[in-house]
């Protein structure tokens, strides 16, 4: 009833029907709309079920009444742990979770396809109760199940924060034969916080398991949270040099910054293997500070192409923070011009890449200069494209040569 209907209706007291013939005349129009909503709503709407992808012409063949042939299955397609319940666009209903028990039971379903069994997965690493942990390490050592299955149950349960799944982690990794499962378990419990994870990785790298799964083991680091650098350090010297080129690299590679500079350079003062060295320099790149003067005299000593790229490169990003005159002279007169010839005759497009890279670290006018070059004269389409975006980039206040 409008504002002027009630303006009318008070004006006109003597009328004392009308009002009455309105609000009947409003109450039937209320009805028919309410009747339209009811009757054109869809049917799946009014159940507040959505039907199952792929699942609707079955559904309209089997009537009105019929249900999905695997509700379970039409739940953990709607969402990781959240059924599909949901409410029309003008009444929407909250999503509702799978309970944990029909969730094992997908695990163990084999009539679901994997992508479900990944899914419920997902659903029981996301709710973490002692159910879910339980029935994720019941899955990870089932050697009757896929890797690929395992290894998803090892994440779920590296997501999980507490003792529980860190003990079935450490358990896992020590008895399961499957080397690429244990990989996976490496790699789910390097993700941790480090302090949690610490003691583990002090026992298992000790305990005399393969190389190949130490090498893991280390690598795994390079994604902890927390500072593993002082750990890592300790593997620099390790007598495997697998373990200790991969100690160095997940050194470079973690989002912590060390104080490791004196021993990383002592190391490459002694090292002998090449793609150690290639490492240390990575390394050294990550670290809060470093003797310049020494990690020049070794790279102006250094004879492995890979390594001497890495030397080349942390040196010229060092000019960004700690500029010398030595390093600044070696870079413009030496690097500069060999790490231009390594982008445009380099054996591999890695190499190449990783010259281009070391020249835009330094961001010296030398290094402006052979990126200049590199974008008019490379023949690696990488190459030339990545240095004429950078140059085209370069702030004002790096003026661009000119030839």
């Amino acid at each position: 009833m409008t504002s002027e209907t009630n303006r009318c209706l008070c004006r006109d007291t003597a009328a004392s029907a009308r009002p009455v013939v309105l609000l009947g005349i409003l109450f039937a129009v209320a009805i028919s709309v309410l009747a339209a909503v009811v009757f054109l709503r869809p049917r799946a709407a009014t159940t507040g079920l959505e039907a199952p992808s792929g699942a609707a012409s079955g559904a309209a063949t089997a009537g009105a009444g019929a249900q999905p042939a695997n509700p379970l299955a039409a739940q953990l397609s709607a969402s990781t742990g959240r059924t599909a319940i949901r409410g029309t666009t003008a009444f929407p209903v909250a999503e509702a979770p799978v309970p944990v028990k029909d969730l094992i039971t997908a695990l163990k379903d084999d009539s679901l396809p994997i992508s479900e069994h990944k899914t419920a997965i997902q659903a029981l690493a996301e709710l973490g109760s002692p159910e879910a942990v339980g029935a994720l390490t019941e899955l990870l050592n089932d050697s009757l199940r896929s890797v690929d299955l395992r290894s998803e149950a090892a994440a779920g349960l590296g997501d999980i924060n507490g003792p529980e799944a860190m003990h079935a982690l450490a358990q896992a990794a020590m008895a399961i034969g499957d080397e690429d499962v244990v990989t996976q378990v490496l790699s789910a419990i390097g993700r941790r916080d480090f302090s949690e994870t610490q003691a583990f990785f002090r026992q298992y790298l000790g305990s005399g398991v393969a190389s190949d799964l130490r090498v893991a083991a280390v690598e795994s680091l390079a994604q902890a949270k927390g500072d593993p650098i002082a750990f890592l350090a300790g593997y620099i010297s390790d007598p495997d040099a697998s373990v200790r080129a991969s100690a160095a690299w997940a050194m470079s590679a973690t989002e912590a910054t060390g104080n490791a500079g004196p021993q990383l350079i002592a190391s490459l003062q002694g090292e002998q293997d090449p793609e150690v060295r290639w490492r240390l320099y990575q390394a050294l790149a990550n670290q809060g500070s470093f003797d310049t003067r020494t990690a020049l005299a070794l790279v102006q000593r250094e004879t492995d192409p890979a390594a001497r790229i890495a030397g080349m490169d942390l040196l010229g990003s060092s000019l960004r923070d700690n500029p010398t005159p030595a390093v600044r002279t070696f870079f413009d007169q030496t690097a500069a011009p060999a790490l231009e010839n390594t982008a445009l005759t380099g054996e591999s497009n890695s190499e190449r890449m990783a010259a281009v890279m070391a020249l835009v670290h330094a961001s010296t006018p030398a290094a402006t200069s052979a990126l200049q070059d590199l974008a008019q004269q490379a023949t690696d389409p990488r190459v030339q494209q990545s240095a004429a975006r950078i140059v085209a980039n370069l702030p004002s206040s790096m003026p661009k040569p000119s030839h």
